[in-house]
C-alpha cells in the first residue's frame, strides 16, 4: 500500500505558519488547475491525519474530502463531523493496518508533521510529494516535527509547475 505524505512547503521548510494557518498559499496566486492535486487526490482512497490537521479541517465547518476512509491519530476523543467517514484506529500502526486490511491502495497523510515524522521513523511512509512554494515563512510549522538520523529518499518527478515546482519521491528502505 502506498502511503504519500502530500503537502506544500515554504522554500524554507515549512507547511503552516506559528498559528498553523496555510493562508500564505493564498498570497502566492497559484492556479488550483494546474497544480495536479486532482490528479493525486483521484487515486487516493484512505486519508490519515493527526489531530491537530482534524481540528483544522473540523474548525473551517465542512468535511471536503467526501466518503474516503478517514483515521485520526489522537489519544484524544473526537467529536465526528458530518461527512467524515472515521475509522478505528488512533495510532500511525493501527490506522495504517487498518488501512491495509481494508485493501486500500493509497492512502494520503494529509498535513502534520508531527505525524509524518512518526510514520517515517516506524517504516510505515513509503512517498513524499511535496510543492515546494516560491515563499520564506521564517517560523511556523516544520515539513518533519523529529526524525530518524539517516533517511534515503529516491526522486521519482520532479515537474515544474506555473510559479512552484513538485517533486515526489519514495522513501528508500
Amino acid at each position: 500500500m502506498k502511503v504519500v505524505y502530500y503537502l506544500a512547503v515554504s522554500l524554507d521548510g515549512f507547511i503552516a505558519d506559528e498559528d498553523g494557518g496555510v493562508d500564505w498559499l493564498d498570497e502566492l496566486a497559484i492556479d488550483h488547475e494546474n497544480t495536479g492535486y486532482d490528479t493525486f487526490y483521484a487515486d487516493i482512497d484512505g486519508l490519515i491525519m493527526g489531530r491537530a490537521t482534524y481540528d483544522f479541517v473540523h474548525n473551517y465547518g465542512q468535511w471536503p474530502y467526501g466518503d474516503q476512509p478517514t483515521w485520526v491519530c489522537t489519544t484524544r476523543e473526537l467529536s465526528t463531523l458530518e461527512g467524515c467517514n472515521l475509522q478505528q484506529g488512533n495510532d500511525p500502526r493501527s490506522a495504517i493496518a487498518n488501512a491495509s486490511s481494508m485493501g486500500l491502495n493509497s492512502v494520503w497523510v494529509v498535513g502534520g508533521g508531527v505525524l509524518a515524522s512518526a510514520l517515517l521513523t516506524n517504516g510505515l511512509l513509503s512517498h513524499i510529494s511535496v510543492s515546494v512554494m516560491p515563499i520564506i515563512l521564517g517560523r511556523g510549522i516544520k515539513i518533519f516535527d523529529q526524525l530518524p538520523n539517516h533517511v534515503q529518499l529516491i526522486q521519482e518527478h520532479s515537474t515544474p509547475m506555473s510559479g512552484f515546482t513538485q517533486i515526489e519521491y519514495r522513501v528508500g528502505q
